[in-house]
């Protein structure tokens, strides 16, 4: 197998991350794909999205993990920023401050009711094994993989995210499977992933400019994303099939 180390030509590290993006499109997948011609049901789309709510509510503990890992306040403030905005911070209102009901997890949940899935049913479902399986990618990333590699890894898929969720939000829409003014969590998403990409890639961004050997890592990170992120709903697209 050839590694992935040197791959990138170009000495910015956001044009690596894009660089890569257009070389393993997430969005070119099965599941998106699918979703995009409209040939994915509703049912299909809702058994996805029902095993998806566990990898939202367990993002935030591989994004703790890495924070533990750093050694000062100032390479743990964009982190910080991130997990607070995770439990519900809010730093735009009238009055800033933690809002119980915007936490990542409770507005995915709202999400799901939108599509008339309750609270109850929810408490049945069990995490199957293909979220299990990315969840454990990340949080392995995050403890046990260089903090270069951790950050490539974790910025490149809240990078993703940004554009996963304004598809999501478009097709639900038009479908017709929920009103434009009851969309949640993606619409919110779609506008505020991009910039904790760059909060991610902001720490590694000395990093990447310092050595090889830390770019490398980098690198690596940003291609362990992509590769997570895109055989999470690979694999999410195959569970959820139409076939009882």
């Amino acid at each position: 197998m050839k590694s992935n180390k040197g791959t990138c030509k170009t000495s910015s590290l956001m044009e690596c991350v894009e660089g890569w993006t257009a070389r393993r499109p997430i969005l070119g997948n099965a599941y998106f794909t699918s979703l995009r011609d409209d040939a994915m049901s509703r049912g299909r789309f809702v058994r996805s999205q029902k095993q998806f709510f566990f990898a939202v509510r367990y993002f935030s503990r591989p994004m703790a993990a890495l924070t533990a890992r750093m050694p000062d306040s100032a390479s743990r403030q964009g982190l910080i920023h991130n997990l607070s905005e995770e439990h519900g911070f809010d730093d735009e209102g009238v009055q800033p401050g933690f809002d119980p009901a915007l936490a990542h997890d409770l507005t995915f949940l709202a999400f799901l009711r939108t599509l008339g899935i309750g609270g109850a049913e929810m408490a049945k479902e069990r995490e199957g094994p293909e979220v299990r399986a990315f969840n454990t990618g990340l949080i392995g990333a995050c403890m046990m993989e260089r903090v270069e590699t951790a950050f490539g890894c974790m910025g490149t898929i809240e990078y993703a995210f940004a554009d996963i969720c304004e598809l999501i939000g478009r097709k639900v829409v038009e479908r017709g499977w929920i009103a434009p003014d009851e969309l949640v969590h993606y619409k919110l998403h779609a506008q505020i992933d991009k910039r904790h990409a760059a909060d991610f890639f902001k720490v590694v961004d000395g990093a990447w400019n310092r050595d090889a050997s830390a770019r490398a890592a980098v690198e690596d990170g940003i291609v362990l994303g992509l590769h997570l992120f895109n055989r999470l709903y690979e694999d999410l697209h195959a569970a959820a099939s139409d076939e009882p």
